[in-house]
């Protein structure tokens, strides 16, 4: 089974050493869950942000869903219901099937996890990391998730995961 990088890239930034970034409140952009079934969670409505506004948004998704570790909230706040996933482990398509997928994921405190670098630019947020300790893999594992933006909300989602060799000759490989 594998266990998909946007895990690993979230788990990454639990244990990070360096400063959370501000987390702005949650944006003006989210509908409340209806009244009659409080079970069915609702998503990002996107709305007209500022580049600006679009980082921030992001550094807020990235404090929720990698630090405080709450998948389901992240999700809610900042990721449209018909959001797209382009990894081929992870559900397809939509918001509630990937929330769903990695929640239960994230309740795995023993994986060791760095965020070695993240950034937002022209629309596109990213993270770096470094996993140990995690199913399938026996050595540390690199992660880069990049995230797309459609105005104020994550629309979209791309990653790619390497294992360290046992046999690097590199002592800089991956990190």
């Amino acid at each position: 089974m594998f266990v998909p990088s946007l895990l690993m890239a979230a788990l990454a930034l639990a244990t990070a050493t360096t400063a959370a970034p501000p987390t702005p409140s949650p944006p003006s952009n989210t509908t409340a869950a209806a009244t009659t079934n409080t079970s069915t969670p609702t998503y990002c409505v996107p709305r007209a942000v500022t580049p600006a506004e679009q980082s921030e948004i992001f550094a807020a998704f990235v404090q929720e869903f990698y630090v405080v570790r709450n998948v389901a909230n992240a999700f809610k706040l900042y990721v449209v219901a018909d959001y797209i996933q382009h990894n081929p482990y992870e559900p397809p398509n939509g918001a509630a099937g990937s929330a769903e997928y990695l929640t239960p994921i994230f309740s795995n405190l023993s994986i060791g996890v760095e965020v070695l670098h993240q950034g937002f630019g022209g629309g596109i947020g990213w993270v770096h990391s470094r996993i140990d300790n995690i199913y399938p893999y026996p050595r540390p594992v690199a992660i880069a998730d990049i995230f797309e933006f459609t105005d104020s909300c994550v629309k979209e989602h791309w990653d790619v995961t390497q294992e360290l060799p046992a046999d690097a000759t590199n002592p800089l490989a991956l990190f």
